[in-house]
């Protein structure tokens, strides 16, 4: 059972992120559903992992795949129902497991009753809840840009003469946050899960909510991914999104136990540590989205795990994260042939060990790569606007691989995605019965981080090591954690204090290790515990 005690559980949990289409199908609609997620949740505690933060459920008419959203206080029905969340909420908590809820409130769909009143007419109260300008000729009022259309944002509607604003596809008008009415009305939707038992929420493109008061157009950039040639500073990031962050928190400390952690929209690691406050006030967490950028290697991850500590505000808590539903996998993006395996096992043991809650993206735990989708299978709007180029997000979102029988154990029906063809030998079932598996490593990091509270919550130090190896220790209350990772294909060599080994291959686990030099062969994880 979860503690409701425990305002800063978050701080311990390792997160996992469920993209419910693509999780587990169990009414054989092809689409993974929320009665798929409650039947998998004995794998997800033997994986050992905390809590769940799901993508979108909501009633949504799918034109981004629950990211416009029609209905805030009920599930679409191809995903289940409300009895189901409240299923698997319950069933979920019994297990000590909390759900996170994706929140999309920068925007909602176009067939959401609130946008269809809005822009019905000038003179209905919820016209003020959306973006407008006034149509004057065929020049659209700036420059601003729909991400995922590849094109101007705003969009004409006949029945009050105005431009409405979408800065990612037009089935998608955005909130005006400056309306005290819409403020209350996404307050209100957010009480609604919190009420039920919701642990939290991750909250979609957070620094987005507010636009330039004056919607200045953008100046230029040189940059076209992902900025489309504009440097976004009027159309995302503006200060006002710090007072809403400020009353979303209060709202969850209301609730005593509940947290928060935002999508910034953008890669600047000093935009996320701001929307922390300068008093821990608002955010819980934001995104550190720079590990999904990094080129590999050992100097490259530490410069940015470096970074963001220095960043973050005191009393703030880092986060770390390898692979989301927007971006390429990470075994996908660093691999290396043979050596593909050993850099997830690396990687792992970084994203496990440093100080920071880690969030997992479903199949990272078994190496799910980026197959090829074919252009018919596609169903991404930005990959179907950019299509032939690799900007599309279909391949991370493929199903999960849970056996080797037909659609990969996803369910009975052919999959809304197509499997990845690797799916006869990278599955679930093959790696939890092979001990040496990437499936087991991770299950026992998770393990190790369970027991030993340093790599919770211990006090961090840098380690010297050469150029190719990650080290640092961690410390709390006497006991201490050191981590090695060769992020080279190379041999390399350490000096090691004397301790215990708690991982790797470089001694076997419960082994006594003696102070001095130790080998770490391509792509070796060694771990060492001392007092």
């Amino acid at each position: 059972m979860i503690d409701r005690t425990d305002s800063g559980w978050w701080r311990d949990a390792v997160f996992y992120q469920i993209y419910p289409r693509s999780f587990s199908d169990s009414d054989g609609d092809g689409i993974g559903d929320l009665r798929g997620i409650e039947e998998r949740l004995a794998y997800l505690s033997e994986l050992g992992v905390d809590a769940l933060w799901i993508s979108p459920f909501f009633k949504s008419p799918m034109k981004d795949f629950g990211y416009d959203i029609s209905d805030y206080e009920d599930v679409d029905p191809i995903f289940g129902g409300l009895d189901d969340f409240r299923s698997l909420l319950a069933a979920a908590h019994e297990r000590g497991i909390r759900i996170v809820v994706d929140l999309v409130v920068n925007h909602s769909s176009d067939e959401h009753p609130w946008f269809e009143a809005a822009r019905s007419s000038k003179d209905d109260p919820r016209h003020g809840w959306y973006i407008w300008k006034p149509i004057e000729g065929r020049k659209p009022p700036n420059n601003w840009i729909s991400l995922f259309e590849q094109r101007s944002a705003w969009y004409p509607n006949e029945e009050t003469g105005e431009w409405y604003l979408a800065t990612f596809t037009r089935n998608q008008p955005e909130f005006d946050w400056r309306n005290p009415e819409l403020r209350k009305a996404i307050y209100g939707a957010a009480r609604f899960w919190l009420d039920l038992g919701a642990d939290g929420f991750r909250m979609d493109v957070a620094t987005a909510y507010f636009k330039d008061a004056k919607y200045r157009s953008n100046p230029f950039s040189w940059n076209l991914v992902p900025d489309l040639l504009q440097k976004h500073v009027y159309d995302r990031n503006r200060p006002e999104v710090h007072g809403v962050f400020k009353e979303f928190r209060a709202l969850a400390d209301s609730y005593g136990d509940r947290m928060l952690i935002g999508e910034t929209h953008g890669l600047d690691p000093a935009l996320a540590a701001s929307c922390h406050g300068e008093r821990d006030d608002e955010l819980h967490m934001a995104f550190n989205f720079d590990f999904l950028f990094r080129p590999w290697g050992a100097r490259s991850f530490r410069e940015s795990a470096e970074r963001w500590y220095r960043l973050l505000p005191e009393g703030a808590w880092p986060n770390f994260t390898l692979s989301n539903h927007d971006q390429k996998r990470h075994y996908y993006r660093y691999r290396a042939g043979a050596d593909s395996d050993g850099r997830a096992r690396v990687a792992a043991a970084m994203l496990l060990c440093l100080r920071g809650t880690p969030f997992l993206y479903y199949g990272e735990e078994i190496g799910m790569t980026c197959g090829r989708i074919p252009k018919a299978a596609l169903r991404d709007p930005l990959g179907l606007s950019t299509w032939p180029l690799p900007f599309g997000r279909d391949a991370s979102r493929t199903p999960m691989q849970w056996d080797d029988s037909p659609n990969a154990g996803f369910g009975p029906a052919e999959p809304w995605l197509p499997v990845n063809a690797d799916y006869k030998a990278k599955n679930v079932a093959a790696q939890r019965a092979d001990p040496d598996s990437l499936w087991n490593w991770y299950a026992s990091l998770i393990r190790l981080r369970k027991a030993e509270p340093a790599l919770v919550s211990g006090d961090m130090a840098w380690l010297d090591a050469p150029a190719d190896v990650m080290a640092w220790s961690r410390t709390r209350e006497g006991r201490t954690v050191d981590v090695y990772l060769n992020f080279s294909g190379k041999t390399r060599s350490v000096d090691v204090r004397a301790g215990i080994a708690a991982a790797g291959t470089v001694a076997p686990a419960g082994s006594e290790v003696a102070a001095g030099e130790r080998r770490l062969g391509p792509y070796e994880v060694f771990i060492v515990t001392r007092r």
